[in-house]
């Protein structure tokens, strides 16, 4: 648990350090809305010194990659950002550690007690993770309720940002009127339906994997398995890629990847078609 918590906080740091230079910029700010009320509300909540419980829910709540590296791109002080991770040792790294440990605990004789026990870790790392979001919604809220005009203001710091968002401006209201669904050309309909109804149906045979007794397209593997075992010993017999099944689970992975891409030549084209717009 204690490996954990440090590989945790140096996960932080590194993400933070993305989020530091990535941060200078222009286009990551407003990305992430530096000039807005909601991302300024975080970012005070986030700076208040010590062991706050709005900037604890919110780092501790908050998911590990978002939060990490918002924090490098507002430039926040690092060891108050650690500090304020601290506590998700009690709320999610020794319960979830204790469970991987009950783990090898399963044939000794008391299935029944570390059941219960690895139950009751992980129902107690569920709780604290939801609790913590809901802490940091709140607080979130409140301090825009409170402060709304304070963080409403301009900032010279933010000029940048602001300059970018008026210029993108024209930009934005010709791609609402060119995704518009009424005018658009069947062309560009037929492409979004078909990615969205292949992504709906790959979707669909993935989540069949957790209510059949006999997986289509993963086969079932924990941590307790062996990747050289043989199948019928709950292995992988010795190739990782052996995890998905053929030709169910190969193939619905290459017609997400599909969706995937119709999605993004209809957006590529939907941009184009806004920059014709504007040329007019």
């Amino acid at each position: 648990a204690i490996l954990g918590l440090v590989a945790k906080l140096c996960a932080c740091v590194g993400q933070y350090g993305i989020g530091y230079f990535a941060g200078k910029n222009v286009s990551v700010q407003k990305t992430i809305g530096v000039d807005t009320v909601p991302t300024r509300a975080i970012e005070k909540i986030l700076n208040r010194r010590g062991m706050d419980i709005g900037k604890v829910a919110i780092l501790v709540g908050g998911p590990d990659w978002p939060t990490s590296v918002t924090c490098g791109i507002l430039n926040l002080d690092i060891p108050q950002m650690l500090l304020g991770t601290l506590p998700v040792f009690i709320a999610s790294i020794a319960p979830q550690t204790l469970v991987g440990a009950l783990l090898t605990k399963q044939s000794d004789g008391n299935e029944t007690l570390w059941g219960a026990i690895k139950t009751a870790s992980t129902g107690l790392a569920a709780v604290s993770q939801a609790a913590a979001s809901l802490i940091a919604a709140y607080t979130i809220t409140q301090t825009i309720e409170r402060d709304h005009v304070e963080l409403a203001k301009e900032r010279p710091e933010h000029a940048a940002v602001a300059e970018l968002t008026a210029r993108q401006a024209e930009f934005v209201k010709a791609l609402q009127e060119v995704s518009a669904w009424e005018p658009m050309i069947f062309r560009r309909k037929a492409v979004i339906v078909v990615s969205a109804a292949l992504q709906l149906f790959t979707f669909f045979i993935f989540a069949t994997d957790f209510v059949l007794m006999e997986p289509m397209c993963f086969r079932k593997f924990t941590v307790q398995d062996r990747i050289g075992a043989s199948f019928a010993d709950g292995g992988l017999n010795g190739n990782v890629l052996e995890i998905v099944r053929r030709p169910v689970g190969v193939a619905n992975l290459g017609l997400f990847a599909f969706a995937v891409f119709l999605h993004i030549v209809h957006s590529k084209d939907l941009s184009r078609a806004a920059r014709q717009l504007l040329q007019q």
